[in-house]
């Protein structure tokens, strides 16, 4: 008898042992995120500078901060505002997000669908005033994001493929797209030896690629690359080091 409840003991540790190493990276520990961190160029409005995370015990429930188009000078434009907040709803392995604000007068329709295996997104699926979401897939080689694949009603919008360093720092991303023969690539380079606080946390869209990367790159090149095989160089950006 004792030893059947050593097995059974035994075998509820080793659960739960699996259980919390496959946990779903919803930011578990992060409370703020600097806007610096996020992918996407923004216009900060004066006091909000940073996302903040919501957690009920260790459930995720909340982001708030988000984009939003705000008139200035008669003429709109892409602000970041803490007015702007994601629900959070997970259940199993799948997690929604939905934009609202907490402006009664600003609504939205914005609402993502993210399908998890482990602690990887898998499947995103984006809807935007439309019932036809656009699907992410994504794929990987171990624990290291690999290709993401952009889909509408089955047809194939646009592909980034990720290459990495001996770091298991992003070195690069090439993306290709549908209807067209240019790539462009992204260059990532001058990594600081800090630890980079969102790795693994794709669960918004705007945290790539910068979640990737073991550390945090301080230079961004994008170049773009017609079909004769021409290069033109379409941005460059830097970050000072204290930031991370």
């Amino acid at each position: 008898m004792k030893k059947i409840y050593l097995f059974y003991f035994l075998g509820i540790f080793l659960f739960v042992s699996c259980s919390k190493d496959e946990e779903m990276n919803l930011g578990q520990g992060i409370k703020e995120i600097p806007i610096y961190y996020l992918e996407l160029p923004i216009i900060p409005t004066p006091t909000v500078n940073e996302i903040k995370l919501s957690y009920k015990g260790r459930q995720l429930t909340s982001i708030i901060g988000g984009f939003a188009f705000m008139p200035s000078a008669g003429v709109p434009r892409t602000v970041f505002t803490d007015n702007v907040y994601w629900d959070v709803v997970v259940k199993g392995n799948r997690v929604t997000l939905e934009k609202k604000s907490f402006d009664k007068a600003i609504t939205f329709s914005n609402r993502q669908e993210l399908r998890y295996q482990g602690n990887k997104i898998v499947e995103r699926k984006i809807f935007e005033n439309t019932n036809t979401p656009i699907i992410h897939k994504y794929g990987y080689n171990d624990d290291l994001l690999k290709e993401e694949q952009m889909f509408r009603d089955s047809q194939f919008l646009s592909s980034r493929t990720f290459y990495y360093n001996t770091a298991g720092n992003l070195d690069s991303l090439v993306v290709s797209h549908g209807f067209y023969t240019h790539k462009s690539v992204e260059i990532f380079s001058d990594y600081d030896q800090k630890p980079n606080r969102i790795k693994g946390l794709m669960v918004l869209e705007e945290l790539l690629p910068r979640a990737l990367s073991q550390n945090n790159y301080l230079k961004k090149s994008v170049i773009s690359i017609a079909e004769s095989g021409e290069r033109v160089l379409r941005q460059e950006q830097t970050w000072e080091p204290q930031l991370f």
